[in-house]
Formats: C-alpha cells, structure tokens, sequence
C-alpha cells in the first residue's frame, strides 16, 4: 500500500484527533517551521491559488501525521487526546517531548514510524522518568528511512525455525541470511541500516557471546531494542 493510502486511511479517529488539538499542532508546526504556521489567507495577495492549493494540501497532510502521532500517544499512555494534551501542558520536559514528536512525524509519510514516534510521547506521559529517554529515541527515530523501516518489520515477525538438532526451535534472533530471505535485494544495504538502527538503541544484537555452529554460521542475532515497533517488544519475545 502506497503512502498516499496510508495516509488516506485516516478515519473518524484522525479528524478527531485534529480538532481536539489543533492548537498544539498549529503552535508546533509554527514554532519549527514558520511558513507552516502563517494563516493562508495573509498570503493570498502574494501567491497564485495552485500555490496556495498546494501549501493548503501539504499543510493539512502535516497535521493530520501529527493527530496521529497524537492518537498513538493517547493510546500508550491509556488517556484520552484531551487527557494527554492537558498532562504535556503540566510539564516543560513533556512539552519538548510532545514538540519533537510532532515534529517529525510531520516530516515523514511512513505510517509505522509515526506510530512510533508517537508512543514515545505515550510512554514519556505515562513515566515522566523516561523524558529523557524517550527524546533520545524520537530522534533516533527521525533520522530513519523507508529501508530501516522495511528491516524494523522484518524483526518484529517471530523468528524461523532453527535446523533440526538445535537445541532452540527458533532461532534467538534474526541473522544476515533470514534477514535477506525475506528481504530479497537488500545486500547492499543490509549492513549500513542495521549500524544506523544500532547505533540509535533502536536494535540489538542478543548473539554477543555465542559461538558460531560451523565457519559460515553468523553469530549475529538481531533483535529490537526498547523502541515499541508494531506492537512488538524485545519484552514479548
């Protein structure tokens, strides 16, 4: 499915979530990106109406990412959009969280990423503690692209089955080869997105330590780390 459907498929729930915060998004929006936050209408003098049809268009795109960031947030943290709004606003630490968030999922059009970035916020409303955590992991967030994403799937699935004779049914965590098994072409590139998604804490490798079965047989069990992706924790595995 295309991003445009993605991000058409945004239900009653993402209308809802505009309006009840609209001026939080607004207010975001205007505070990193000033054009974004400038009325159209003070511009309709200076611009022709296909401009403005479009900044109108990508605008409402913008905030509509936001309101689901949003929505995600509500969700992890068990309130309601209102609750969620009201509770940022108690707390400077929330607010910059709750900014940055928002953000960047203005800026992008990966649905699952956006989820995500919104169940930072989620988990920092719930545990003020992880603030800070949670802002490290926004931004590691932020910096990755469509092939992180497509690896971040691959290892939230449960992992295959070891050969017969092992002393596991399923392997601990995903190597080079079933990686590549499910995402075909991808050799080029395996290698730099795993030390991107790495270097954020956003992966792991749970296979420091083992010792290889045969001389082709990589040590390496990649694993998510503590960023929630599809519902999935390092916890339930």
């Amino acid at each position: 499915m295309g991003h445009e459907a993605h991000e058409n498929k945004s239900g009653s729930w993402a209308e809802a979530g505009v309006k009840a915060t609209t001026g939080v998004i607004v207010a975001t929006a205007g505070m990193f990106n000033p054009v974004a936050g400038i009325a159209l209408g003070a511009m309709k003098e200076y611009l022709d109406a296909p401009v403005l049809g479009l900044i109108e268009r990508e605008r409402a795109r913008r905030e509509e990412r936001a309101a689901r960031a949003l929505q995600a947030g509500s969700e992890e943290a068990q309130r309601s959009l209102n609750r969620l709004v009201q509770t940022v606003e108690t707390s400077p630490d929330l607010l910059a969280l709750m900014s940055e968030t928002v953000q960047a999922a203005m800026e992008t059009p990966l649905a699952e990423k956006i989820v995500a970035l919104g169940r930072c916020l989620g988990r920092g409303v719930r545990d003020e503690a992880s603030v800070d955590a949670e802002r490290l992991r926004v931004r590691g967030l932020a910096g990755i692209e469509a092939p992180e994403v497509k690896l971040l799937e691959v290892l939230a699935k449960e992992t295959r089955p070891t050969p017969e004779g092992w002393y596991q049914e399923r392997f601990p965590g995903w190597r080079h080869p079933e990686i590549l098994t499910e995402l075909p072409g991808f050799a080029k590139v395996l290698d730099a997105s795993i030390a991107r998604l790495a270097a954020e804490g956003i992966i792991k490798d749970d296979g420091i330590g083992r010792v290889a079965m045969s001389d082709d047989d990589p040590t390496e069990m990649w694993i998510l780390g503590h960023v929630r992706w599809s519902g999935v924790t390092t916890a339930t595995r």
